[in-house]
C-alpha cells in the first residue's frame, strides 16, 4: 500500500513537470514556425528539455514517452547540427509528434498501450540525410509556392521576425503579402485527409485509455454489473468538490436534471422561467416540455449575462433563472461573486440553475464556479458534466449540486436506477484518471490563448472566452468564410440557432490543429 502511495505520488510529480515542460517546448515551436532560420539556442533549448523529459519518463519506466521524446529529440539534434533543414514539413512532423507526446503524458499509467511506431516513423523517415529533402522541396512547387518561407502559417506575434522575402515587395502593401494556395494544396501541405471538427468541442486529447479500457472491460462482463458503482461514483464526485455525498445527484446528463428541476418546482400554465437571448435552444424546448414559458431578456455589453434585469423581473410566479457559466456560444465568464449576489435578491421560491458544463476551462475555477457558494445558497443547482472536461461526450452522463434536501427530493420523485451501469462505470475511471483531467485543462487554457491571439492578428473580432471554444466574427461573412474552411478541410461551428448568423465559434484543439486552423485563416483572409 505504502509503495502504491509512493508511486501515486512520483507519478502525479512527473506529470506536473511534464506539463510544464511541454509548455516550454510549445512556445518555442511558436518562435520556431514564425522563423525561416530558427535560431539554434531554441533548436537546443527544445533539445535539453526533450532529453529531461526522456530522463524523467525512464527512471519511472515509462518506456513509451521516454523514447518518443528521445525520437523528437534526435531530430533536433540533427537540426542543431545542420544534418537536416527545419523545413515546414519537418516541423509539422515535430508539432504532430509533440501532440502525440502530450497525450501520452496525460495517459502516462498507461503510456505502453500507445503504438507509438505510427508516431516515431515519420522521425525516422525525415531524419535520414539523402533523398528527403529533395522529396520536400519537389513538393513545394505543386503547392502554388516558389519558397517555403512565406507560408500561411499562424503568426501569434505581432511583429514576424528573420521572415526572408525572395520576390520583391512593397512594404506598405497588405499584411502579410504571401501567395495563396488553393484549398486542395493547402489541404495537401498540411496532410489533412478528412474534415477536422472544430465545431463539437470535443476534448483534443480524444478520451483517456482508463476509460476507454473500462469500457471495453464492462462490455466484455455487461451480464454481472454490481451494485453501488453509483454510491462510488457519487462518494467520488463529493470528495472532488470537497461537498456532502448527499448534495450529488446524477443523471444522464445536464438536461434530465433541468429537465427534472423544472417539473418538481415549476406550476404549469402559471410559472415562468427566466434566462436570456442567444442562449441554448434546449432550454426553451424543456421549458415547453415542462408546461410553462422561457423568458428571454435582451444581453449587456460583451454578451454578458443581464444578472440586474433578470432580479428586477423575477417575480413570485418565476420558477428558475437559467444562466450558463462560461456562456455558450460566447464564452463570457461571470464571476461566481456576482452570481451568489444575484441569488440573494432573488424570490425565496425561484431557483437559480447555473449550467457549468465548461467551468473547468476557467482559470481560476473557483473564481468562476458556484461550488463554494453552494451552502450559503439554498436555492442554488448547479449542472455538470463529464462530456467536454473528462472527454465523455458519447456517454450520457452528468451531474447536479444541490442542497440535500432537494437533491433527496429529486431522487425519490425519478424512475429508479436512471442511469446505465457503463455509463457510471465509465464515469468513475474518467474520475479516478487526473492526470488525463489535469492535462486537458492545461492544453484547453495555453490553446485558448493563442487562438485568440491569432485571431486578433488577422482583424477578427475575438470575444472573451473562458470555455473550450472561441466565439469570433471575421473581416468577412460568417456564411462564407464558414464554407471557405471546409473547403480547407475544418468544421466550424454557425451560430444560426443562436440567432448569430454574423458569428463564428472554434473549439480549442491541440497544438497541431490550432496551428493549422490559424494557417488557414490566414490563408483565407
Amino acid at each position: 500500500m505504502t509503495d502504491d502511495l509512493h508511486e501515486d505520488v512520483a507519478l502525479q510529480n512527473f506529470v506536473e513537470q511534464s506539463l510544464d515542460k511541454l509548455d516550454q517546448i510549445e512556445n518555442e515551436l511558436i518562435q520556431m514556425e514564425k522563423s525561416a532560420s530558427p535560431s539554434a539556442a531554441s533548436v537546443a533549448q527544445v533539445y535539453g528539455i526533450l532529453i529531461s523529459l526522456k530522463e524523467s519518463a525512464s527512471l519511472l519506466e515509462l518506456t513509451n514517452i521516454s523514447m518518443v521524446s528521445g525520437k523528437i529529440g534526435k531530430v533536433l539534434d540533427q537540426v542543431y547540427k545542420n544534418e537536416i533543414q527545419l523545413s515546414n514539413d519537418l516541423l509539422n512532423i515535430i508539432i504532430d509528434s509533440f501532440d502525440k507526446l502530450n497525450e501520452m503524458v496525460s495517459n502516462a499509467t498507461l503510456s505502453n498501450d500507445y503504438d507509438i511506431r505510427i508516431i516515431t516513423l515519420p522521425l525516422e523517415m525525415y531524419s535520414k540525410p539523402g533523398p528527403t529533402p529533395a522529396a520536400v522541396e519537389t513538393e513545394i512547387p505543386n503547392t502554388q509556392e516558389t519558397v517555403p518561407d512565406p507560408e500561411p502559417e499562424p503568426d501569434p506575434d505581432p511583429i514576424p521576425v528573420q521572415e526572408p522575402v525572395t520576390e520583391p515587395e512593397i512594404k506598405n502593401s497588405a499584411p502579410h503579402p504571401v501567395t495563396r494556395l488553393t484549398p486542395a494544396a493547402f489541404r495537401k501541405k498540411y496532410g489533412i485527409k478528412k474534415e477536422i471538427d472544430l465545431a463539437s468541442n470535443s476534448n483534443p486529447l480524444g478520451v483517456s485509455k482508463a476509460v476507454s479500457n473500462a469500457i471495453v472491460n464492462m462490455a466484455n462482463n455487461c451480464s454481472a454489473f454490481e451494485n453501488g458503482s453509483a454510491d462510488s461514483l457519487r462518494f467520488g464526485l463529493a470528495k472532488q468538490h470537497d461537498v456532502p455525498e448527499e448534495c450529488v445527484l446524477l443523471a444522464e446528463g445536464a438536461v434530465e436534471i433541468l429537465d427534472l428541476t423544472l417539473r418538481l418546482s415549476a406550476i404549469p400554465g402559471v410559472d415562468h422561467v427566466l434566462s436570456y437571448e442567444h442562449g441554448l435552444p434546449e432550454y426553451s424546448s424543456v421549458a415547453a416540455l415542462c408546461g410553462v414559458e422561457l423568458l428571454r431578456l435582451p444581453r449587456g455589453r460583451n454578451f454578458s449575462p443581464p444578472l440586474d434585469r433578470l432580479v428586477k423581473t423575477a417575480n413570485n410566479n418565476t420558477a428558475a433563472i437559467i444562466i450558463t457559466n462560461p456562456d455558450i456560444p460566447s464564452g463570457y465568464g461571470l464571476p461566481a461573486e456576482e452570481l451568489a449576489t444575484m441569488s440573494n435578491l432573488l424570490p425565496e421560491r425561484t431557483l437559480l440553475i447555473v449550467d457549468e458544463r465548461s467551468v473547468e476551462f476557467s482559470w481560476p475555477e473557483d473564481d468562476y464556479s458556484m461550488v463554494n457558494f453552494l451552502a450559503k445558497a439554498p436555492n442554488l443547482v448547479i449542472l455538470r458534466s463529464f462530456s467536454w472536461s473528462f472527454g465523455l461526450k458519447g456517454v450520457r452522463l452528468g451531474y447536479a449540486l444541490m442542497n440535500s434536501e432537494r437533491a433527496e427530493q429529486f431522487e425519490e420523485s425519478r424512475l429508479p436506477a436512471p442511469i446505465s451501469p457503463l455509463n457510471i462505470g465509465a464515469g468513475l475511471a474518467a474520475l479516478n484518471h487526473n492526470e488525463f483531467y489535469y492535462s486537458t485543462i492545461a492544453l484547453i487554457i495555453r490553446g485558448r490563448e493563442r487562438v485568440h491571439n491569432g485571431l486578433e492578428e488577422l482583424g477578427c473580432t475575438v470575444y472573451s472566452s473562458q470555455s473550450n471554444f472561441i466565439m469570433f466574427s471575421a473581416p468577412i461573412p460568417a456564411k462564407e468564410l464558414h464554407s471557405k474552411m471546409l473547403d480547407h478541410g475544418f468544421k466550424l461551428r454557425k451560430l444560426n440557432e443562436f440567432g448569430l448568423s454574423d458569428l463564428l465559434t472554434v473549439s480549442i484543439g491541440n497544438n497541431s490543429r490550432n496551428r493549422m486552423f490559424l494557417a488557414a485563416m490566414k490563408n483565407i483572409l
